[in-house]
């Protein structure tokens, strides 16, 4: 028996590409697989996206529910929108501590899970935001709206009983800008990136590890 059989196959040559992650702006079929609270010093709460993006794990962070204030985060609409998507009405049932092995590491980690949402097919659209902290580029992929998985319909379709996908459509057109502040500009962004290679990198970004928090939307 042969130990080994070459394949000279085009494909099975073919050079690794990686996994498939939302790098990007734009429009992306995705499944939630967890989605997690976290509440800072102010019991202001974001929310934390695991999602599976064509077998690969993509994690998404920090869509806004509260103000430092206790006021509602404009982000808390796009929420509410991803409720109606997802075919939820009411009241979303309180998170529950789950431990899940998150990272390159699979380190197992305690999160509150909403498991409302655990594998359901959405569209996610996201948009790059870049900024400048401390004269250091910051980069983050932030949460913009959610459409249904059948047929891509928004939340105002599927509450007003429209035509389904008109929204997508348009915001397909958009889908893939980017949004730059603090003077930022692609060629800046670009230049920052390129001067940023001979440097260390940025540590990476971990989700904190909050107690349940009390019910989301309950009535």
């Amino acid at each position: 028996m042969a130990f080994f059989t070459v394949n000279t196959t085009a494909e099975a040559v073919r050079e690794p590409q990686g996994g498939n992650y939302l790098s990007k702006s734009g429009i992306y079929p995705v499944t939630l697989k967890i989605v997690s609270v976290t509440t800072n010093d102010h019991n202001a709460r974001s929310l934390n996206f695991n999602v599976d993006y064509e077998g690969s794990e993509n994690t998404l962070y920090g869509l806004k529910l509260d103000n430092n204030d206790g006021t509602a985060n404009y982000q808390q609409r796009i929420f509410n929108n991803l409720c109606v998507v997802a075919g939820l009405q009411g009241s979303i049932s309180d998170p529950e501590i789950q431990t899940h092995n998150l990272g390159k590491d699979k380190k197992p980690t305690d999160l509150s899970v909403l498991t409302d949402f655990t594998d359901i097919p959405v569209f996610i659209r996201i948009k790059e935001v870049y900024s400048l902290y401390n004269n250091k580029l910051q980069s983050r992929k932030e949460i913009v709206g959610f459409y249904r998985a059948e047929d891509k319909a928004s939340a105002s379709e599927i509450v007003n009983g429209t035509e389904a996908g008109v929204q997508y459509n348009k915001d397909l057109e958009y889908a893939s800008d980017v949004t730059y502040k603090d003077g930022l500009t692609a060629e800046k962004v670009a230049a920052l990136k390129e001067a940023e290679k001979s440097g260390s990198a940025p540590a990476a970004q971990t989700a904190a590890v909050t107690k349940p928090t009390k019910n989301l939307f309950a009535s």
